[in-house]
């Protein structure tokens, strides 16, 4: 049984996760030492990932909607909380059962895979990859994406995307308890013996499945790599022109 799909998705969404904090930390640090007025800087970056944060908080929205979670509040203004991380929307929903409050979380990621997707396949030349998943198709791809038509904005909105997609720590509020839910149905499955019947009918379309989705995340990581050096490179001759550091 395989489970290279499991392996690539946690992975990929690990240095995810941990590419899009750097990246985010250094254009907040550019902003800073441009317009010295942290209000000016958190404004400019959130209109900058604004088309982004408006398709995470109506993901969430909608999927309440279609859960029937009333709504309470909504929000597209920015704001720093007490631990000095920026907020920059928010759908705030009455509090529902377990299951609904994780896919009214999950929604701006599942929202944001398929519209990557969309974006890699038909925008920015990518093959059609989620079939048939093919690493060297995609590297292959890599050099001619340049070259889509209106490759600068569909770049633009990738990254604006792909940078918002992941869920906040608020979205995830409700995974813990429903991860130990569907471990503990996976335990009693294995024991009364459809362990077999799953393992050949179930986990490899499953495994399949996290393939394709990993490749997508692998896309928003060359996304931000591609982002991230030229903007650290760019932040370090900010610095060394005006003499000025944000720590």
């Amino acid at each position: 049984m395989k489970f290279d799909g499991f392996l690539f998705f946690i992975i990929s969404l690990l240095i995810l996760a941990l590419v899009q904090r750097l990246l985010q930390r250094e254009i907040q640090i550019i902003l800073m030492l441009l317009t010295k007025n942290p209000n000016l800087a958190i404004g400019i970056f959130s209109l900058l990932l604004l088309p982004g944060v408006f398709i995470h908080e109506v993901s969430h929205l909608i999927m309440a909607i279609i859960l029937r979670v009333p709504v309470r509040k909504i929000s597209l203004i920015p704001q720093v909380n007490k631990k000095g991380n920026i907020r920059l929307g928010y759908v705030e929903t009455t509090k529902s059962d377990i299951l609904r409050d994780s896919l009214i979380g999950l929604a701006p990621f599942i929202v944001g895979l398929f519209l990557l997707g969309y974006i890699g396949m038909t925008k920015l030349g990518f093959v059609n990859f989620i079939e048939t998943p093919d690493f060297q198709a995609i590297v292959d791809n890599l050099k001619n994406i340049p070259e889509a038509a209106d490759f600068g904005l569909w770049f633009y909105f990738a990254f604006a995307l792909s940078t918002t997609m992941l869920p906040s720590a608020s979205d995830r509020q409700s995974w813990k308890f429903l991860m130990i839910v569907v471990v503990t149905i996976m335990g009693l499955v294995l024991i009364s013996g459809f362990g077999d019947w799953m393992a050949q009918n179930i986990f490899p379309f499953l495994n399949q499945w996290l393939l394709s989705i990993s490749l997508i995340l692998i896309i928003s990581i060359l996304i931000h790599f591609s982002i991230f050096f030229p903007a650290l490179i760019v932040r370090q001759l900010i610095s060394k022109i005006t003499g000025l550091t944000v720590s």
